[in-house]
């Protein structure tokens, strides 16, 4: 069960896991490399410029590892860049990680506002995403941060939230039967784990959330994110699959980096592998893009989602 994964003990008292079914997942298979190609060619312009020998082989690392592909805000665009990254992936015999970050009300008008203009243009580029991924393998971070910012919205805000989080997620599970998706919940420091529980049965309440995202461009320590997903997965009374981002909790004092924008100190992480392993209860991804800032706050002066070559050599040093 994840929690012996995770943890190495037992159950608390009267904890009760079902056993997951089976889930929508790809077969294993190594992960895209070629995705996004504008991130590999700001990694590519930096490498000239570097003379710190770890630094170049940490930068030369990254050009080695797959990052997720954040799905752009047009509908058209976005359907263009799935249909690119599935021909690659064919090519490759690889599986392409797409991020889906467009809910309205993005980000609670912060840093990273944006998102669709409403529930409608939503449902219908969510209906978009589903479409041109189709039969194809891909795996799907659903919309980081939205699920924790919901228990900040006042009640009719947080019901809609809520509701189209569980169209995105009941459009994927019915209609892309080789995409893993894993909704994201947030990090070990924002919702407590039975709220979180709660939410997850407010998403889904007929058919238990198969797998979710922890840690998504924030940067908290593996086992603190391992014992808070076991605290989940025991609110939640179903087992969990688990993808971690470990692109930026690299630095050996990373629990006490608090400030969540850009802070100083902020290392580059590492992934055990570039394999999706479709039977792994917990599995390791660079889902955030090293490098991307996270809003003019902090150590950057880089909007949010740009990137900061400074900030990236920081990152690696």
């Amino acid at each position: 069960m994840l929690e012996l994964l995770l943890t190495g003990c037992g159950r608390g008292p009267g904890t009760t896991v079902v056993t997951a079914p089976g889930r929508n997942a790809p077969p294993s298979g190594e992960l895209l490399l070629q995705s996004n190609d504008g991130y590999y060619a700001d990694l590519r312009a930096t490498l000239p410029t570097v003379t710190d020998a770890q630094v170049r082989a940490n930068l030369e690392r990254l050009i080695r590892t797959p990052v997720a592909e954040w799905l752009p805000h047009d509908l058209d665009v976005t359907t263009a860049t799935i249909h690119l990254d599935v021909a690659r992936a064919q090519t490759a015999d690889a599986i392409p990680m797409f991020v889906a970050y467009n809910v309205p009300g993005r980000d609670l008008h912060g840093e990273s506002g944006g998102g669709q203009a409403g529930a409608d243009a939503y449902r219908q580029w969510i209906r978009g995403v589903s479409d041109a991924i189709g039969q194809d393998r891909a795996i799907v971070v659903l919309e980081p941060d939205a699920l924790a910012h919901a228990t900040e919205m006042n009640d009719a805000d947080r019901t809609s939230r809520l509701a189209l989080l569980g169209y995105a997620y009941g459009q994927l599970l019915q209609h892309n039967p080789a995409t893993a998706v894993y909704l994201d919940v947030g990090n070990s420091t924002w919702v407590d784990p039975s709220r979180v529980a709660e939410l997850l049965h407010s998403v889904s309440p007929t058919q238990p959330v198969a797998g979710i995202a922890l840690n998504v461009a924030n940067r908290r320590p593996e086992a603190e994110i391992r014992a808070y997903a076991t605290r989940i997965e025991q609110a939640y009374g179903h087992q969990l699959f688990v993808m971690i981002d470990s692109s930026v909790n690299g630095a050996p004092n990373t629990a006490d980096l608090v400030d969540w924008c850009n802070p100083k100190g902020q290392k580059v992480g590492s992934v055990p592998g570039t394999r999706f392993d479709r039977d792994a209860m917990v599995t390791h991804a660079f889902i955030k893009n090293p490098g991307q800032s996270d809003g003019r706050c902090g150590t950057s002066d880089a909007a949010a989602g740009e990137f900061d070559r400074q900030l990236l050599l920081d990152q690696l040093s």
